[in-house]
């Protein structure tokens, strides 16, 4: 992998180890994102799944329509500050909504390529791409809009240096296609936390920066008790699996059942829970999210944007570096949003 390091060296390595351990959490995670726990333990062993493996007509390593989004989302950043010559340190504000559209149109790239069907894209992304009117925090609340499509592909603000806007930026980003306020506040309360982590907060101080511009959004409520509740279950003495059972009140985790994860607030928590009961421990963090009935894949990606930006690329397992899709990729992508004024462009 190649070697490259622009601007400060432990900031370059949080910003890699975002998008690494992103993408592959969600490798990880997506051979069983439809399987019961059950089935999981029945198919993978009694720890589960724990390596990375091939799914559907996928090798071992690839991931899915969340990491493309992510990627997507880092391209649309820096299509934005070529265009706006924004960077961090700029004398202006950045114009939030002309970022959302930057970004909106790198969706649009993404769902009119042969890569999406490949990713196994949920339909409310597609849908609402599909329509051509990317949403805004102004628009009417759809009901059915607070699924994790939005929370799982923001990640990537946090790493632009966008400092206090990061939040909103990432409330904006994921109601271009999920217009409801605990989407947004979920997707807003992730971006921020990783903008505090790259800067070199550490977990619980990030979480807590976060959680104070998290109380201040209209329609927190939801999102906050799936932070509290995964904090406090973090600290406590119960296991993992019936603890992320206890993470939000939509889905119901059981062996056998539909799992969690498939909203919003409760794909947060669970990765909140397992960055923080495993916070020196990528690969264990990321098994305990992946292990569940419900939406495995983005329950490991969003824990693994969390851990890898907290602990740096170097610690994440050097045979999933190496075999997960497009690391050359996700590593120059983190490394440009550095320093985005410098090295906008595709990728």
């Amino acid at each position: 992998m190649e070697q490259r390091v622009k601007g400060d060296d432990a900031h370059a390595s949080r910003r890699r180890g975002c998008m690494l351990a992103l993408a592959i959490g969600d490798a990880l995670g997506a051979p069983v994102e439809f399987l019961s726990r059950r089935q999981i333990l029945s198919r993978f062993g009694s720890q589960g799944v724990s390596e990375l493996e091939p799914w559907g007509s996928q090798p071992a390593g690839a991931y899915t329509d969340d990491t493309q989004m992510s990627v997507a989302t880092a391209r649309g950043i820096l299509d934005w500050c070529e265009t706006t010559g924004w960077s961090p340190g700029s004398a202006g504000p950045a114009d939030r909504d002309a970022l959302a559209l930057a970004i909106w149109s790198r969706y649009a790239e993404w769902a009119r390529s042969p890569e999406c069907p490949l990713g196994r894209p949920g339909m409310k992304c597609l849908g609402s791409i599909a329509s051509g009117v990317p949403l805004a925090l102004s628009d009417l609340v759809d009901g059915r809009g607070k699924g994790c499509g939005g929370v799982m592909r923001v990640a990537p603000l946090g790493l632009a240096g966008l400092g206090e806007a990061a939040f909103e930026a990432g409330a904006r980003v994921a109601t271009l296609t999920h217009r409801h306020p605990t989407s947004d506040a979920s997707s807003g309360f992730l971006a921020a936390l990783v903008r505090w982590l790259v800067d070199g907060e550490s977990l619980t101080g990030a979480v807590d920066a976060a959680r104070e511009q998290l109380v201040a959004w209209d329609g927190h409520e939801e999102t906050l008790d799936a932070v509290d509740a995964a904090v406090r279950l973090a600290g406590g003495g119960m296991d993992d699996y019936p603890a992320m059972g206890r993470i939000g009140h939509v889905g119901h985790e059981t062996e056998d059942g539909h799992g969690k994860g498939w909203v919003a607030e409760e794909a947060l928590g669970i990765a909140l829970f397992c960055a923080l009961r495993h916070q020196g421990d990528v690969a264990a963090a990321l098994r305990a999210a992946a292990n569940i009935s419900g939406d495995s894949d983005s329950t490991a990606s969003i824990t693994g944007a969390i851990l890898g930006a907290t602990l740096g690329d170097m610690a994440i397992p050097a045979r999933w570096v190496a075999a997960v899709q497009n690391r050359e990729l996700l590593v120059d992508l983190a490394d440009r949003l550095g320093e985005p004024a410098a090295t906008a462009g595709d990728a």
